[in-house]
């Protein structure tokens, strides 16, 4: 089953960035910290989507929402 990875970190390199395409069912990374070029180039190849600097609070607020 795929899943989304959510990262607290400063910065994403090409070391983990290798360790979360390994696991072979992550199709997307947040990270309230940076990706590196590298990184983003692993992720792209591996057809994992990837968005950093996200704000921790769109993390911490929570509300159901339906979709049609």
């Amino acid at each position: 089953m795929t899943h989304i990875e959510i990262k607290t970190r400063q910065f994403i390199g090409s070391d983990i960035a290798n360790k979360i395409v390994k696991k072979g069912t992550v199709s997307a990374v947040l990270t309230t910290g940076k990706i590196y070029k590298p990184a983003k180039d692993i992720f792209d190849q591996a057809g994992i989507a990837w968005a950093e600097n996200i704000d921790e609070r769109q993390f911490l607020k929570s509300e159901a929402q339906e979709v049609k």
